[in-house]
């Protein structure tokens, strides 16, 4: 099965794009070498807190640019990213309105997490992930919780590689249709397949087949 990070970063750089811009936001552009030392780093600190293939990693963000990163480094891991949709009335008129998309606690519910990367406090009764990282609150639990700028900080010293596919010689058809139909990511009420991506029927959908394309992906707007 293809990693869809490392096409979407690794990739450029290998190719001498390194400091080609990758991520435009309204207060400066970051290159791909960056976002992908971010990305591993990030990734790293999920694998350390037990991430693992095939485990869903609620991420529950409010800024565009750590989304993007929390979604990048799950899908290093070939862990499955659920994130919470938003509406961008301008962008998608047609959008269902904000009022009938999941919150982060019924894909919770719904998904059972390992993982929650969230902006505020979790409610554990909600459910109770295996682990949770924190972007701006105060961890409580040192057993569970982790700040975001201590993980990136340890996850540098152990940041995740990726490969482009797994090393299989000449895997059975059913082999290929297995990967294809297996979920890369959730928005909201929608589970992407493999065979699906590139996608634009959600944000981050777009914003990956950016990446994937070797365009430069504007956030802020």
């Amino acid at each position: 099965m293809t990693n869809l990070a490392y096409d979407a970063l690794d990739l450029h750089v290998i190719r001498g794009r390194a400091e080609a811009p990758a991520v435009s936001t309204p207060d400066r552009e970051v290159d791909y070498a960056t976002v992908l030392e971010e990305v591993g780093a990030l990734a790293g600190a999920m694998r350390a807190l037990g991430v693992a293939p095939g485990a869903s990693v609620l991420v529950a963000l409010a800024d565009e640019y750590d989304e993007l990163l929390a979604f990048l480094a799950a899908l290093r891991l070939r862990a499955v990213p659920v994130l919470v949709e938003r509406v961008h009335a301008a962008v998608e008129p047609e959008a269902a309105p904000a009022a009938h998309l999941p919150s982060a606690a019924t894909l919770a519910v719904r998904h059972r997490p390992h993982l929650v990367v969230s902006a505020v406090p979790w409610p554990g009764h909600v459910h109770r992930p295996a682990a949770v990282l924190y972007r701006g609150p105060e961890p409580q639990d040192p057993e569970t919780e982790v700040a975001w700028e201590l993980a990136l900080r340890a996850g540098r010293t152990d940041p995740a590689p990726a490969s482009r596919a797994d090393e299989v010689d000449e895997p059975p058809t059913d082999a290929h249709e297995a990967a294809a139909e297996a979920c890369a990511y959730v928005v909201g009420n929608r589970a992407v397949l493999h065979r699906e991506v590139p996608e634009a029927a959600t944000q981050v959908g777009r914003r990956l087949g950016g990446l994937l394309g070797g365009r430069p992906v504007t956030l802020g707007r």
